[in-house]
């Protein structure tokens, strides 16, 4: 069981495949049930609760290699509290322990579920190391990265809630080392976003980086930046600007560059980001500072030993998260505006598996 549930969550992010090229268009209702040998499909939600704690969700549907097999579910989530304690949350089961509604987003995969009516969603988490409930609203319509292909297979990427508020709870359970279960932590006030992504190939081969940002807090008009560099260069950058739950401003000609950059391990990332933009209405132009540490996130370092033998093939996807600040100006026929506060930053870096050194070949004395 140990072994089948680590195939789940770890190849759930680096999962190969090679079936077709052809883009398809996304039902973020439910998943595509592909029978692509090894499709893969993710629901993922970020939010930045006002307590200062982090919750990550990821609610996946793939055909795994053996031993997991096809029609596989996992949601792997994380909690990293306002002291800065990561706990990761994941559970992997088979069809039928998992399922789907087939007319409106209601997806479940053992205690966790995803559910969407109309406008408003919710996320719940549950098992033992601990449980959060989130209740959610998006008036935004969905908002889609361009379709990306390689050589064996594809990429569709989208934001099925661009901006998600809310309010909820969380609390710690007996794997956090609590008996029976630690403080119910109540919520006022929760920010962040939700992504659909459909992918069949190796993530090495569609995504080379990933930047997504979003303002955080009841108050003011707020940034969206989400930009993907793929393996070929191309930048595919949706940069907006909200106004409540109303967007403002959507900027076509955007200029990104990724300063300060800082290494850690065998991936890096910028702790500045500057951009330069314009939109019919005006231009844009600031930059984002990661300021506070909430996680860095690699699956391969809560994997044991005999767990990290079986990933050294896979990628590598290092996942840096920030609180950042932001300092933008933003410009139009009516005047100017400096646009200042907080954002939730992920900043994704992508590395091929290293290669097994060579073996040399013995030499038989004769």
């Amino acid at each position: 069981m140990r072994i089948k549930l680590f195939f789940v969550s770890f190849l759930a992010i680096f999962i190969t495949s090679n079936s077709g090229i052809f883009a398809h268009d996304l039902d973020h209702s439910k998943p595509m049930m592909l029978k692509d040998k090894n499709y893969t499909e993710y629901w993922e939600q970020f939010f930045y609760l006002s307590d200062g704690s982090l919750v990550t969700s990821q609610f996946l549907i793939a055909n795994f290699p053996w031993p997991v097999g096809k029609d596989h579910g996992i949601m792997l989530g994380t909690l990293v509290t306002p002291e800065g304690e990561l706990h990761v949350i994941k559970n992997g089961r088979d069809l039928g322990k998992w399922g789907y509604n087939e007319n409106a987003l209601d997806l479940f995969i053992h205690t966790h579920r995803l559910k969407a009516f109309k406008d408003d969603y919710s996320v719940h988490l549950e098992n033992t190391m601990g449980v959060v409930d989130l209740q959610l609203k998006s008036d935004q319509p969905a908002v889609d990265h361009k379709s990306f292909s390689s050589k064996n297979g594809f990429i569709e990427a989208s934001f099925y809630a661009p901006s998600l508020t809310g309010s909820g709870n969380w609390q710690l359970g007996p794997e956090a080392g609590f008996d029976p279960a630690g403080p119910v932590h109540n919520i006022d006030y929760a920010s962040g976003f939700g992504t659909h992504v459909v992918m069949t190939d190796k993530v090495d081969n569609l995504i080379k980086y990933w930047s997504r940002i979003i303002g955080v807090g009841r108050e003011g008009i707020k940034p969206f930046l989400s930009s993907i560099t793929r393996p070929n260069s191309d930048v595919d950058t949706i940069l907006k600007l909200f106004d409540g739950n109303q967007e403002l401003d959507n900027f076509e000609d955007v200029d990104i560059t990724y300063d300060n950059i800082t290494s850690e391990k065998d991936a890096s990332y910028p702790q500045t980001i500057n951009i330069s933009a314009t939109s019919e209405k005006g231009s844009l132009k600031g930059s984002f500072k990661y300021t506070k540490k909430l996680a860095h996130f690699n699956l391969t370092e809560h994997l044991n030993f005999f767990e990290k033998s079986f990933a050294k093939s896979n990628p590598s996807v290092t996942n840096f998260r920030y609180l950042v600040d932001y300092n933008l100006v933003y410009k139009t026929e009516e005047g100017e505006k400096t646009l200042t506060g907080k954002a939730l930053s992920e900043y994704t870096d992508i590395m091929p598996a290293k290669k097994a050194p060579a073996k040399k070949r013995r030499r038989n004395r004769r």
